[in-house]
């Protein structure tokens, strides 16, 4: 049977012995639920099917891992006779993760058991646990990365997973980005504890924040004055973990946020909280080394190693087949070291490809769809998983996002594309924020609209979010149905276009606009 103290691992014994009796999970109740998303296992809408969510630290996947994860979608992601909804998918998500949707409670053990051959996990990728660690997905590989980031990405992992009686058993789900890269890819402002290059004198390291979050109540993250060296990454994330598991709120599950401790205490106070649980002596922030620009690392960059280049690849709304993961596991090891990163816009990047060979990597099937220089709207839209998976979901943010691309493909002129390089447009198929809403330039959030046919479905739109520069969108539309909502944007968009400040200009006008009510 499953208990209340079971750590991730024991889960997945229990689940094993479990399969091997012939038990029928509906018996075991909700506890078996609950404690599954330890495992990185949640219940999907579909009855008798589960979401698994693969741990990826810093994104890197290796061409073997990609392989598993690929022949996992083929053999058990099988959407059944007359269910809707894709087949042998799988999805990148915003935190450099990968999810399978149709899993049966009876496969899992064996899909653990080849995860452990190729050294995957799923443990503590849900839950109220030390979720999955994100960085830039070129740490390691960038000419310019100003502080090596990969190291310190695998030791807090590690450390994570070994100490399961601290970060499994926090009040909520806790996130942790790492980054040594100087733009803000990360999007640093959001997880609840973020390490953001720095420098104190001729030392390399990290200045900290803390209490980002989205959802029911946004927050950007706060300095807390702190500078850590790579080496004491680990213990500063644990001295938090700590500081939350002391005074987080377990009981009331809507509030109890990391960030709300942020928020009502301060982040002078989280800081003497934190610096009290450290065995050293930690120093104030140093001279930060980013620059809060947007990144999303698509299209061809060298790297910091001669006649190597990564090539980033766009996944439209991160959805691939099996077969296309399997397809790039083989173009990595075809024409570069045998490596994939996944972003946390949902791409993915073919790492070290040996440059004399791009001609031959242009010249591959698979980059017809997943293009390093795709049109604007598809590298712009972030989605969610939602319907018709997810318990939440409104609308189906992954079609829904589809169908908005290729509306802004009609609706606005081909003439103006050019001006909106580096444009986000987030859908989310309800008010989690899973697609980071508030973060894009555009953000649009599932609900229930009514026009002149009666109730159906529509959007929130949020305006102007770059938290690099320290904003979350601005509420400027509720509950537009779709159509109205695609309306919406497209003249935004347009707008953007044709503003001859640029696109920040334009975005940073839009927001304040619907600040004061006088939005489009």
């Amino acid at each position: 049977m499953i208990h209340p103290t079971d750590t991730p691992q024991q889960v997945l014994e229990r689940v094993a012995a479990l399969v091997a009796a012939g038990a029928d999970p509906a018996a075991a109740g909700p506890l078996l639920v609950a404690k599954l998303r330890l495992a990185g296992v949640y219940d999907d809408r579909q009855e008798g099917f589960f979401m698994l969510r693969t741990r990826i630290p810093g994104g890197r996947l290796g061409a073997d891992q990609a392989d598993v994860v690929a022949g996992v979608a083929e053999r058990h992601s099988v959407r059944p006779d007359g269910a809707e909804g894709p087949d042998r998918f799988v999805e990148v998500t915003t935190r450099q993760g990968i999810q399978l949707h149709w899993i049966r409670f009876e496969d899992l053990p064996e899909i653990w058991l080849r995860y452990g051959q190729v050294g995957l996990t799923s443990l503590e990728a849900c839950g109220d646990t030390l979720r999955n660690v994100t960085c830039c997905p070129l740490a390691g590989l960038d000419a310019d990365e100003a502080v090596a980031a990969a190291p310190v990405v695998a030791a807090v992992n590690q450390a994570g997973l070994a100490e399961p009686e601290l970060s499994a058993f926090l009040p909520r789900k806790f996130k942790v980005a790492v980054t040594g890269c100087r733009t803000d890819c990360v999007l640093a402002g959001l997880p609840a504890l973020a390490f953001t290059p720095a420098r104190r004198g001729s030392v390399s390291g990290f200045n900290v924040l803390a209490g980002g979050g989205l959802s029911d109540y946004p927050r950007l993250a706060s300095p807390l004055d702190l500078f850590v060296e790579p080496a004491q990454v680990p213990e500063c994330v644990r001295a938090a973990l700590l500081f939350y598991r002391d005074q987080g709120d377990v009981e009331y599950k809507a509030t109890n946020r990391f960030r709300r401790l942020v928020h009502e205490l301060g982040p002078e106070q989280v800081g003497r909280e934190v610096r009290a649980r450290l065995s050293f002596r930690a120093a104030p922030a140093g001279e930060g080394l980013g620059d809060g620009r947007a990144e999303d690392h698509l299209g061809v960059r060298h790297e910091r190693r001669p006649g190597r280049v990564s090539v980033g690849l766009c996944v439209p709304r991160g959805r691939l087949v099996a077969a296309e993961l399997a397809e790039l596991a083989r173009l990595a090891r075809e024409y570069g070291d045998g490596e994939l990163r996944l972003t946390q816009r949902q791409d993915v990047v073919l790492a070290s490809v040996r440059e004399d060979r791009l001609p031959e990597v242009f010249d591959e099937t698979l980059l017809s769809r997943l293009r390093p220089e795709p049109d604007p709207f598809d590298r712009a839209i972030v989605a969610c998983t939602s319907a018709p998976f997810c318990k939440f979901g409104i609308v189906d943010a992954k079609a829904r996002g589809a169908e908005l691309a290729e509306y802004l493909r009609r609706t606005v002129p081909r003439s103006a594309w050019p001006r909106l390089s580096g444009l986000r447009v987030h859908v989310s198929g309800c008010k989690a924020s899973c697609a980071q809403t508030q973060a894009g330039h555009v953000g649009l959030r599932g609900a229930i609209a009514r026009d002149e046919r009666g109730l159906g479905e529509g959007f929130d739109l949020a305006i102007g979010g770059d938290p690099g520069a320290g904003r979350l969108g601005a509420w400027a539309a509720a509950a537009e149905p779709v159509e109205d909502a695609f309306a919406h944007v497209s003249r935004l968009v347009q707008a953007f276009a044709d503003d001859p400040r640029g696109l920040a200009a334009a975005v940073a006008d839009a927001r304040a606009a619907a600040l004061e009510g006088n939005g489009p």
